[in-house]
């Protein structure tokens, strides 16, 4: 019990630092989202009024993407994937919106997306009764079939967030052709749709896992990599900021601050990232 409330501390001194830094760094930066053409993803996982770190209450997620509406074009992975290719020219700050894991909570804003015109990205797992609840760190319900149809005729993007959510940088080689490939194959009969983009769980990469994928034939792969997108962005490593309850909606306004960008990476990779 007392090694669990010394982490718990560290936990929630780590996060009001990171706060901290991120806001101040904000306010400091010239021009709080960077360049005209500066580009971004941003990953979600579940929307609820509960303590899990990557669920966000329903009232938060919306003044959230409120704000990202006035700030940013917001856009989808299809215009992002011309935007990489150099197809796409990019005018004023664009950001991309997704989900990982399928939750069926994500039904709440569902009319929300539509009546702003927007169109997310859902990464669904294509053996969801096999996932890895572990590595999920939550058993929460997922989308049935008629659900995810639904979705998908309201504009959403499908894409493969694996078969079950393990960690593929673990995996022996049938193991992994067959989270990556197999989950592309198992998506596609089962819901009748080409599925073209891919999203790594956890964000967890390697190089083999990264060869797997361009040979599966997947046009994005998306990753928890904190930075901007452009023409140079490895079209298989689509860097993504993962938004979750820790942040505060004063922080959530600076996360994509010039200064704070190349911060974020600096700060996961530190000492107190173990912790946040």
């Amino acid at each position: 019990m007392k090694l669990f409330n010394i982490k718990n501390l560290l936990c929630k001194t780590a996060i009001f630092l990171r706060r901290a830094m991120y806001i101040s760094s904000g306010m400091l930066s010239s021009f709080v989202h960077g360049s005209d053409q500066n580009v971004y993803v941003v990953s979600y996982h579940s929307i609820a009024e509960d303590n899990w770190r990557f669920s966000i209450d329903t009232a938060q997620i919306k003044k959230q993407i409120s704000y990202l509406s006035e700030k940013f074009d917001i856009i989808d992975l299809k215009t992002l994937e011309k935007i990489i290719q150099g197809k796409k020219k990019v005018l004023r700050p664009s950001i991309a919106i997704t989900f990982d894991d399928g939750y069926k909570d994500i039904l709440k804003l569902k009319k929300f997306f539509s009546k702003k015109n927007i169109k997310p990205a859902v990464f669904l797992l294509a053996d969801p009764k096999n996932a890895n609840w572990k590595e999920l760190g939550s058993k929460r319900r997922f989308l049935n079939l008629s659900e995810i149809a639904s979705l998908y005729n309201s504009g959403f993007e499908i894409g493969s967030h694996s078969n079950t959510h393990s960690n593929l940088s673990t995996l022996e080689t049938k193991s992994l052709d067959n989270e990556i490939l197999g989950s592309k194959k198992l998506l596609e009969k089962t819901l009748g749709i080409t599925i073209k983009y891919f999203a790594y769980p956890r964000g967890k990469y390697n190089s083999t896992v990264v060869q797997k994928v361009k040979k599966a034939g997947y046009r994005l792969a998306l990753t928890m990599d904190d930075s901007h997108i452009s023409v140079d962005t490895d079209p298989l490593l689509v860097p993504r900021i993962g938004i979750d309850r820790t942040h505060s909606f004063e922080e959530f306004k600076y996360l994509f601050a010039r200064n704070n960008i190349n911060m974020r990476m600096i700060v996961k990779k530190s000492y107190i990232g173990r912790y946040i």
